[in-house]
């Protein structure tokens, strides 16, 4: 069942993401490496919905993967996926996102990652943090800067029958 930790478990000198990471395993698998990481799912899991739905059993998988796909898979796993929204670092839609670091406006494309917010569990301050499946340095898969990643675009995410909180005001 799908939740969203409100709460992350942290200490003065760090904190521990509330949801592990899953790699991405090649250059177009970073979408499905981002949801598993929120499904709590390995990446096979999430390429055999995905192929349930009817994506190709080879890549690329770009073509294939925009709004209403996502959505589509999401909700295999429980989580409802809203509509694509402009955003920056400091302006998320929502507590956790999926959003596009890296973007070209020309191919309208880039990388995804998980973004949550969550309160760290020793001093209740909050934490906003990514996730990037596609990072293979252990120290960039897990950032706090997000400003040095510039999310272009995000899809708020929600566990489904709950509604979305914390969302940002514009």
């Amino acid at each position: 069942m799908a939740t969203l930790p409100t709460t992350v478990m942290s200490t003065s000198a760090g904190f521990q993401p509330a949801f592990p990471h899953v790699p991405a395993t090649d250059r177009h698998c970073d979408a499905f490496a981002a949801i598993a990481i929120v499904a709590l799912t390995t990446l096979e899991d999430v390429f055999k919905k995905a192929e349930e739905l009817g994506l190709p059993k080879s890549g690329p998988y770009y073509p294939w993967i925009d709004g209403d796909f996502v959505a589509k898979l999401a909700a295999k796993f429980g989580w409802v996926a809203g509509n694509w929204v402009e955003c920056s670092s400091t302006q998320l839609p929502a507590d956790l996102c999926i959003a596009m670091v890296d973007y070209d406006t020309v191919w309208e494309t880039g990388r995804y990652v998980i973004v949550h917010k969550a309160k760290a569990s020793h001093d209740g301050k909050t934490i906003i943090y990514a996730m990037d499946p596609s990072a293979s340095d252990p120290k960039k898969q897990i950032r706090v800067d997000l400003a040095v990643l510039k999310p272009a675009w995000a899809i708020p995410l929600h566990v489904m029958g709950k509604p979305t909180t914390g969302a940002a005001k514009k």
